[in-house]
């Protein structure tokens, strides 16, 4: 394991014990409704039969919602309490679900292994250029890998950024445009999906739920339509989706 691995894993141990950063980022998360609608609904309708990868084992890890249903959900994480604990929960749910301590930039499975492949904010934590080949590598001709990831614009979002230091590695990096155009080098088919933008606003009225619960449904209703309508604004939202197929391990 190398330095930047190993300050990952002293990191992410004590943020699965002592729930650290889900307690500070839960509120501000609220915001990603329609990103994790999609990434979710994607996965939903690719699990059943498939023989599926996850990086990461954490709260938010989609094995422990689709292991009833896909043929197989393999789970990694660099921390060896993320796994701990997933493999707990595997086993409390009859899960066919199996979680190993392991590198995503070197992946430990034969070639062409998974019909899915998938991950919430794993990627920006990697070195992509050996992320996207081991993901080629290990995904069928015919799967499907997607990811939900941060955009590095946003300015409202590098504020928060620059003021929660303590809530993140030294060595994450959120994706800039040359980073999603990379992954053409690995895949055939790239599509990326852009959320929160405007959206931002409703964290105004956050102490409302119901106000804040209509004005970010809202707000994403318009954040999509601005999107399509003014391409260049794109790169400012928070978060992205991406999906890749037809891989290129060549």
């Amino acid at each position: 394991m190398n330095a930047k691995q190993e300050r990952e894993r002293i990191f992410h141990n004590a943020a699965f014990t002592d729930n650290r950063r889900g307690t500070a980022v839960n509120g501000i998360y609220d915001l990603l409704h329609d990103s994790r609608t999609f990434y979710e609904g994607f996965i939903r309708e690719h699990a059943p039969g498939a023989r599926m990868l996850e990086f990461g084992c954490g709260a938010s890890a989609m094995g422990s919602l689709f292991g009833a249903t896909a043929e197989e959900v393999v789970g990694i994480d660099i921390s060896d309490v993320a796994v701990r604990n997933a493999t707990l929960l595997a086993q409390k749910n009859d899960l066919r679900a199996t979680y190993h301590l392991m590198d995503a930039e070197n992946l430990e499975f034969p070639d062409r292994s998974f019909d899915l492949i998938c991950s919430a904010a794993i990627l920006h934590h990697l070195d992509l250029r050996k992320a996207y080949s081991q993901i080629a590598r290990t995904l069928k001709p015919g799967g499907h890998a997607i990811f939900m990831e941060p955009l590095a614009y946003n300015p409202l979002i590098n504020l928060y950024r620059r003021m929660t230091p303590h809530l993140r590695t030294p060595d994450e990096h959120p994706l800039t445009v040359e980073d999603l155009r990379l992954a053409g080098d690995y895949f055939g088919s790239v599509e990326v999906r852009y959320y929160t933008f405007t959206t931002l606003l409703s964290l105004t009225v956050r102490r409302f739920p119901r106000l804040f619960t209509q004005s970010r449904d809202l707000l994403e209703d318009f954040d999509e339509t601005l999107f399509r309508l003014a391409p260049w604004i794109r790169r400012y939202a928070w978060q992205v989706v991406i999906v890749l197929s037809k891989p290129n391990p060549a």
